[in-house]
């Protein structure tokens, strides 16, 4: 299932990119989502235009009655690694589950992730992804319910961005 979100900005490109790259970002993201998510930084490091940071994820999240029997605490936790250039001011992300070797297989997540400079020194920041959650029965309500809660977490990181970039 593909999507897509857009969030512009009245803030320049380069003070926007400042808050992408903020190794604050976690800290300020999971304070933003409250009792969501807990999250963590595993990687935050520069190598040129390229900037490479893990997230680590762990939702609270209440579990619909269908899978409350099949899904752990710990199946709700994954990495999401972003790799972006400063130069183009783009981005990909891809998510690894916190599953058992073999169940990796039954979902896939990656995109992209861009910033563009708008007239008036605005920003757009549009982030695209492809969720595969390759469960039958399940598979269509389980993947709208867990692009909700993406849709959540880059509302929240949008807002983030705000309060970071206002602080340069």
């Amino acid at each position: 299932m593909h999507f897509a979100f857009t969030h512009e900005f009245d803030i320049s490109l380069d003070a926007l990119e400042l808050g992408v790259l903020s190794p604050h970002l976690a800290e300020k993201l999971a304070a933003r989502l409250s009792n969501g998510f807990a999250i963590t930084t595993k990687q935050h490091s520069l190598d040129g235009d390229v900037h490479t940071r893990v997230l680590s994820f762990q939702a609270n999240v209440k579990l619909p009655a269908f899978a409350r029997g099949v899904v752990t605490r710990e199946m709700c936790a994954w990495d999401e690694k972003t790799t972006f250039n400063l130069r183009t001011h783009r981005g990909e992300w891809v998510v690894d589950p916190n599953v058992k070797p073999e169940w990796k297989r039954f979902f896939r997540a990656s995109g992209t992730y861009a910033l563009e400079a708008l007239e008036g020194g605005r920003t757009r920041r549009t982030v695209e992804g492809d969720l595969e959650l390759a469960v039958p029965v399940v598979k269509k309500v389980a993947e709208r319910m867990i692009i909700g809660e993406i849709k959540k977490t880059f509302e929240a990181e949008a807002e983030t961005l705000r309060d970071l970039a206002t602080l340069v």
